[in-house]
């Protein structure tokens, strides 16, 4: 919504870092998407929690396929709405790029995260209900978006009261989804789902999630240096781009079919990583605000070649003091 609001000479601003915008809002959809997803799907998991046949695996496993299905979920959503723009700006990046990075990546996502995740769902058990889960997002996610923006620029006392209780709405947003957790996991423990887990699943999920994240810092690491970016926008891909949201995730979790297993165990990887991330990612912005601990970002290579001192002297040259005549 960041970037809905956003002022057109703001946007136009926006533009000129158009080669972050692009590599950021490819990253965040595709590639940290489908790479992270066919790595987990090649992992060792058991069978769903609830099926007789829990020794799908030989030997050492990851856990439960609802755990499976929930990080291959998670990793296939668009980057963070607001708490990545918030470290960005702290580490002094470019706000403006993140912001409409977050827009287009969240609006996008709605269509593209469930249909990356269909692709490494067995069978065809979202093959039909694939196209009527996206509906289902357009129609609970977008369509409201897009409405309170009109009635915003139509009403001017509800776009005063939205900006003077902004923390407040986002508080309550927060307390939203922390109380669809709660509603989930009680109706969890009253089946008695979590009572099949181990605690050593637990543990794995948590390392695996940290891993992955590390994984995704280094993707956009990679494609920062490629594509020559600046300190200011490899704190974007590092601090917003290598982050997924959550929000998104639930709505598409809720919508899942039964028969791919419990929801709230789908839920859970999720609820995990995201907290996770941010605690990984907030001990970066204090090297990242500083320039001279990556000298990478500020080589003279990349096509951006800093003059010669003899230019340098000759384009600012000395003020010549006459001394005055002895008479």
């Amino acid at each position: 919504s960041s970037g809905i609001n956003a002022e057109y000479g703001e946007i136009k601003n926006a533009y000129k870092s158009l080669d972050v915008i692009i590599t950021g809002v490819v990253s965040s959809l595709f590639i940290t998407s489908l790479v992270a997803g066919v790595a987990i799907d090649n992992l060792p998991f058991r069978g769903q929690v609830n099926s007789t046949n829990v020794s799908a695996s030989d030997g050492f496993d990851f856990g439960p396929q609802e755990l499976k299905l929930g990080i291959i979920l998670f990793n296939c959503l668009p980057c963070t709405i607001a708490t990545g723009i918030v470290m960005v700006t702290d580490a002094e990046g470019d706000v403006m790029a993140s912001v409409t990075i977050s827009t287009i990546a969240n609006l996008a996502g709605c269509f593209t995260s469930p249909l990356i995740f269909s692709l490494f769902v067995e069978g065809d058990v979202l093959g039909q209900n694939s196209v009527d889960l996206v509906k289902k997002l357009g129609l609970s996610l977008i369509l409201p978006l897009f409405v309170g923006k009109i009635i915003s620029l139509l009403f001017q006392p509800v776009r005063n009261t939205v900006t003077r209780f902004k923390r407040e709405i986002g508080l309550l947003q927060n307390t939203g989804i922390c109380l669809i957790l709660w509603i989930k996991l009680s109706k969890s423990i009253y089946k008695g789902t979590f009572s099949l887990l181990k605690w050593q699943d637990l543990l794995v999920l948590l390392a695996l999630c940290f891993v992955v994240h590390l994984f995704q810092l280094g993707i956009n690491f990679f494609l920062s240096v490629f594509t020559c970016l600046k300190r200011e926008q490899v704190c974007v891909m590092l601090l917003l781009v290598s982050q997924k949201t959550l929000v998104l995730g639930t709505a598409i979790a809720s919508a899942l079919p039964s028969s791919l297993g419990d929801n709230t165990l789908i839920l859970l990887p999720a609820f995990i990583a995201h907290p996770l991330q941010m605690l990984l990612d907030s001990f970066l912005v204090a090297p990242l605000r500083r320039s001279t601990v990556f000298p990478l970002f500020s080589r003279p290579s990349c096509g951006r070649k800093t003059p010669s001192p003899d230019l340098v002297e000759l384009a600012n040259p000395e003020p010549v003091v006459e001394e005055p005549l002895l008479e």
